[in-house]
C-alpha cells in the first residue's frame, strides 16, 4: 500500500488540478489501477486503518491470538498457526507475521551491567565453528580461552570437540598461561552440562571430576545470555576476523602453526579496544593470581573392545591393525591427538598414528607375519610345536594340558597371545613357575606376567640420607606437666637435671 502523503497528492492532483487518472500515473510513477483505487475510495487510508478495512480470513481468530500473546509474547509465528489450525484456520502464515507485527507487545530495552573481574578471577570458554576446512568430513574446531581481566588469548583448532579434547584443550591453555583461573565461565556445552532446567545447572560428573582435580569452579552462563560471556565471544568474532581472511593451511599441524605466531606476535600484543590496554603486558599482573599446575591431567580417550576377525579395531570411523593372534580378544584402546596405541593388560601390542580421515584401514604389515604360512586346518599343530619350541618348561606344560578341565583349543589361543605380547622368553619363565606351584592353566600365567610387568615399572624405593631425619626420639619428663597443672615451681631434682641437660 502507498504512503498516506502520495494518496493525498492523487487526490489533489485529480480533484483540484483535474488531472486525468493517466497524467497522474506517469507523474508519480504509479501503476494506474493504484491511481483509480484512491480516486474512487475518495479517502486517504494509513497502514492500519487498511488492514482493519480489508476482509481478513485471520480475522475471526484475533482474541485466540490475543489470549496466546498474552500468555507469551515470545511464541512464534509459526507456532502460532499450528494451534491455529486446530481451530480451523486455513490461511498461510504471511498474513498472520504480518498481523502480530502490529499487535505484538513490545519488548522493553533491557539495560546491561559491565560485568568486572579480579585478576586471576575467571577465565571464559567457548568453540568456534569454521566448517570442513580439509574436505575430510570433519569440521574444524577453534577452542578458545579468554582470561577476563587481562583478556590474553589461547586459542587451538581441532578436529574434534569430543570431552577428551574439551579437556585437553583446557590443559594446553592452563599451560599457556601459566596457571588455573579460579572459576571458567561456560555456554550451555553438552560436555560441560549434563543438564539444566532454568537456573538449575546439573554438571558432566566426568566434568567435575576434572574441575575438582584442577581447583576451579565450572559456572554455566544462563540461557540466551551471550553478554555474560562476551570477552570470549568477542574473541572468537576477533579471530574469524583478524586471523582467518586470507590464509591457506596445508593441514592441521601448519593451521595450528600459523594460529600461535599469530596469537605471540598480534593477538597478545595489541591494545585491546575495551580497555585500551595490551593483554600482554597486563596479564604480567595477573599471572600471580593463578592457581598453580599440578601434575599433568591423563586426557587420552580410552576404550576397551575386542578384535575384530580381520585383527582390527574400529575407533572414530576408522580401523587400526593389531598382530593377528590377537583375534577376538579384548584389548585397550588409547588415543590422543597425534596417537592410537592398543594395550593387552599392560602392555602395548601396536601403536599408530593417528588418522583424523573417516573410513581408512590403517595397517601395520608386521601384524601379518605368520599368517599366510598357517596352512587350513593345520593351526592347533603349529601353534603346539611353536609353543614347545620356546624351552623345557614350555614342552613340560604342555604334557599336563590335555588331563585338565579347560578347552585346549581355548588354552593353546591364550597360550599364543601370551607369547605374543610379553615374549617368549617371558611365558617360558612363568611355565617353569606354574609347574614348581603345581598348577596348570593361562590364568595363572598372565597374572604373574602383570606383577611382572608392573614391578618393572615401579620407581625404586626412596632413601633418605639427611642425618637430621634420623635424631634419636628425646622422652619428656611427664613431671614438668604435674607441676604446670598443680601451678607449682618446678622441683629442685627437676630444675638440677635441666641444668646439668
Amino acid at each position: 500500500m502507498i504512503d498516506p502523503a502520495t494518496q493525498a497528492e492523487i487526490l489533489r492532483l485529480h480533484f483540484s488540478e483535474k488531472k486525468s487518472q493517466r497524467a497522474i500515473a506517469f507523474d508519480l510513477e504509479l501503476n494506474r489501477k493504484t491511481v483509480v483505487g484512491v480516486i474512487r475510495r475518495r479517502a486517504v487510508l494509513d497502514a492500519l486503518s487498511a488492514t482493519t478495512l480489508r476482509p481478513s480470513i485471520l480475522q475471526p481468530f484475533y482474541d485466540q491470538i490475543e489470549q496466546f500473546l498474552k500468555n507469551d509474547p515470545d511464541r512464534s509465528a509459526v507456532n502460532i498457526l499450528q494451534s491455529l489450525r486446530l481451530l480451523g484456520y486455513t490461511g498461510g502464515v504471511s498474513i498472520l507475521k504480518d498481523y502480530l507485527r502490529t499487535c505484538r507487545p513490545a519488548s522493553e530495552p533491557k539495560a546491561f551491567l559491565s560485568l568486572e573481574f579480579l585478576p586471576g578471577q575467571t577465565a571464559q570458554v567457548d568453540w568456534g565453528d569454521f566448517g570442513d576446512v580439509f574436505g575430510i568430513g570433519r569440521k574444524v574446531w577453534c577452542f578458545v580461552m579468554v582470561l577476563c581481566w587481562s583478556r590474553l588469548l589461547y586459542l587451538e583448532f581441532t578436529l574434534s570437540a569430543n570431552f577428551e579434547s574439551f579437556l585437553r584443550c583446557h590443559e594446553h591453555a592452563f599451560d599457556f598461561f601459566g596457571g588455573v583461573s579460579h572459576e571458567c565461565w561456560y555456554d550451555n556445552l553438552a560436555t560441560a552440562v549434563a543438564e539444566r532446567r532454568g537456573r538449575l545447572v546439573r554438571f558432566n560428573p566426568r566434568f567435575l571430576v576434572y574441575t575438582g582435580t584442577r581447583g576451579f569452579r565450572p559456572i554455566a552462563c544462563n540461557l540466551a545470555a551471550g553478554w555474560e560471556k562476551g570477552r570470549v565471544e568477542d574473541g572468537v568474532k576477533y579471530i574469524k576476523q583478524n586471523f582467518w581472511p586470507g590464509r591457506s593451511f596445508a593441514d592441521l599441524d601448519d593451521l595450528n602453526e600459523q594460529a600461535l605466531v599469530w596469537r605471540d606476535q598480534f593477538a597478545g600484543k595489541r591494545t585491546h579496544a575495551a580497555t585500551r590496554k595490551i593483554p600482554e603486558l597486563s596479564f604480567q599482573e595477573e599471572k600471580s593470581q593463578l592457581h598453580p599446575l599440578r601434575e599433568p591431567y591423563d586426557c587420552d580417550e580410552v576404550r576397551t573392545m575386542t578384535v575384530s576377525p580381520q585383527f582390527r579395531v574400529s575407533f572414530d570411523s576408522n580401523e587400526y591393525s593389531v598382530p593377528w593372534r590377537l583375534v577376538n580378544t579384548a584389548v585397550t584402546l588409547r588415543a590422543n591427538q597425534n596417537n592410537v596405541s592398543i594395550a593387552y593388560g599392560n602392555r602395548c601390542v601396536a601403536s599408530h598414528d593417528r588418522c583424523w580421515k573417516k573410513n581408512e584401514a590403517i595397517k601395520n604389515l608386521r601384524h601379518e607375519d605368520g599368517l599366510r604360512e598357517e596352512k587350513p586346518g593345520a593351526q592347533p599343530d603349529a601353534d603346539l610345536q611353536a609353543i614347545g619350541s620356546i624351552g623345557a618348561s614350555a614342552k613340560q606344560y604342555l604334557e599336563f594340558l590335555p588331563a585338565q578341565t579347560h578347552s585346549l583349543r581355548s588354552e593353546i589361543k591364550r597360550l599364543m597371545v601370551l607369547i605374543t605380547v610379553f615374549g617368549a622368553e617371558a611365558v617360558e619363565a612363568v611355565m617353569g613357575k606354574a609347574i614348581a606351584g603345581g598348577v596348570v592353566g593361562h590364568a595363572h600365567l598372565e597374572r604373574w606376567l602383570d606383577q611382572s610387568a608392573s614391578i618393572e615399572k615401579k620407581p625404586p624405593p626412596l632413601t633418605l640420607n639427611d642425618s637430621r631425619l634420623v635424631l634419636p626420639h628425646q622422652t619428656p619428663d611427664l613431671r614438668s606437666y604435674d607441676s604446670r597443672l598443680l601451678e607449682a615451681e618446678p622441683s629442685e631434682e627437676i630444675q638440677k637435671e635441666k641444668a646439668h641437660s
